[in-house]
C-alpha cells in the first residue's frame, strides 16, 4: 500500500467570521492511498483551533506503516494501530480513515455506509452556515442560501439580536445557533435564548468557553433548547464529561479522528442520552462525502461545509434542495478534480 499527499487550501466564498476569529481560506492536506488497482481518497482539513498544520499532518503520516485491507475488520484493526501511534492528530488520523474507507468501498464494492449495514429510507436536511458578518452581508448570505429548509446563524457578539432580527426580516425558517464560545453571563444567555426561541430558533451550540462547564451545565438545566457541545467536546474520552453539562454533541470526522471513531461516537452519545449532531469544518467534498454516510443516524446534520469553498478539488453532488444526498459510487462517491488535484 502506498499513500500520497498534497496540501492544498480551500478558499472560502466569503470570509468566514465566528465569534473569535474571521478567514478566507482553510489549509487541508488531500491524501490518497493506493492498494493494488484501487485508491482511496482522504482529507485533514485543519482550522486553527485543531493546532495541527499540513507540515504536522504530513509528518505523522508519512511515519505510519501501511498494510493491505480487504474487510472492515482489517480497516478497524489498522485504524486502531494508527490510532495507538500518538495522541492527538485527530485530524491526519481522520484523513487517514476517510481514504481507507473509500478504498475498503471500492474494493468491496459498496458504498461506505453498507460497510455498516446503515440504512435508510431518505436523509436528513442539512443547514446552511450564515457567519458573522454586517447587515448587508448577512441578507446576501441568506438570499444565496433560498434551497436551504435550515439555517445555522454565528453568534456570540454584541450584535446577536440584531443578526437574528436581520434574519427574520427576510425569511422565517428554522435556525441553528452557534455561539462559539462568545457568551460570557449565564442570565444574559438565558434571556438571548427565551428570545431565540420565539424567533424559531431550534438549537444553540457552544454558548460558553471550553472548560466553563458550571454555566454549560446551569443553562442545560434551564433552556427551552437543546445546548449543543462542539469545542468542549472532540472524542469518546470527553463523553463522560459532557453527558453531565451538555445536551448533546457535535460529532465532526475531524475533531474525533475519521468514520470508524464517529459511529461509536453516534453509539456512545446514544447510550448517555444526548443528541446527536453530526458537522464539520470547511471541508471539500471528500470529507463531507465522508460524514453523509453516517448522517441518517443523526438528529441534526451541519454539513454544508463543501458549499461554503470556491475551489473543491473534488466532483460531487452532496445537497439537493437543502436535503443531503449520498453521491453515487462505491466508497465515498467522490471523483477528483484533475485540475485541482495533482497527486496521481
Amino acid at each position: 500500500m502506498e499513500i500520497k499527499f498534497q496540501k492544498f487550501n480551500l478558499e472560502l466564498k466569503h470570509k468566514f467570521g465566528i465569534s473569535y476569529s474571521t478567514r478566507t481560506f482553510t489549509p487541508s492536506v488531500i491524501i490518497k492511498i493506493i492498494q493494488g488497482e484501487f485508491c482511496g481518497f482522504g482529507e485533514a482539513s485543519l482550522p486553527p483551533y485543531l493546532c495541527e498544520t499540513q507540515d504536522s499532518v504530513i509528518s505523522f503520516l508519512s511515519g505510519i506503516k501501511l498494510r493491505d485491507i480487504n474487510s472492515i475488520t482489517d480497516l478497524n484493526t489498522l485504524t486502531n494501530k494508527i490510532n495507538f501511534l500518538s495522541p492527538g492528530n485527530f485530524a491526519a488520523k481522520a484523513a487517514i480513515n476517510i481514504a481507507l474507507h473509500d478504498l475498503l468501498g471500492k474494493i468491496s464494492r459498496l458504498p461506505c455506509y453498507k460497510l455498516y449495514n446503515i440504512s435508510f429510507d431518505i436523509l436528513p436536511y442539512t443547514s446552511f452556515t450564515i457567519g458573522i458578518d454586517s447587515p448587508e452581508v448577512i441578507v446576501k448570505k441568506v438570499e444565496e442560501a433560498e434551497s436551504f429548509r435550515i439555517l445555522k446563524v454565528k453568534l456570540g457578539t454584541d450584535n446577536d439580536r440584531e443578526i437574528i432580527e436581520t434574519i427574520r426580516n427576510i425569511t422565517d425558517k428554522p435556525i441553528y445557533a452557534d455561539a462559539n464560545q462568545g457568551w460570557k453571563d449565564k442570565h444574559n444567555a438565558l434571556e438571548l435564548i427565551h428570545f431565540l426561541v420565539e424567533k424559531n430558533v431550534l438549537l444553540v451550540e457552544q454558548p460558553f468557553p471550553v472548560m466553563n462547564f458550571d454555566d454549560s451545565a446551569w443553562l442545560s438545566e434551564r433552556s427551552p433548547l437543546p445546548i449543543i457541545a462542539d469545542e468542549s467536546f472532540q472524542t469518546a474520552d470527553d463523553l463522560e464529561t459532557i453527558k453531565n453539562y451538555f445536551s448533546g454533541i457535535n460529532i465532526k470526522l475531524m475533531k474525533c479522528g475519521g468514520l470508524s471513531d464517529a459511529y461509536k461516537l453516534i453509539e456512545k452519545g446514544r447510550e448517555c442520552n444526548l443528541k446527536v449532531m453530526l458537522g464539520c469544518m470547511t471541508e471539500s467534498s471528500c470529507a463531507i462525502s465522508a460524514a453523509l454516510h453516517l448522517s441518517s443516524l443523526a438528529d441534526f446534520a451541519d454539513l454544508d461545509g463543501n458549499l461554503l469553498i470556491a475551489n473543491d478539488p473534488f466532483i460531487c453532488t452532496t445537497v439537493i434542495d437543502g436535503r443531503l444526498t449520498i453521491p453515487d459510487g462505491n466508497g465515498l462517491g467522490i471523483i477528483p478534480d484533475d485540475k485541482r488535484l495533482f497527486i496521481k
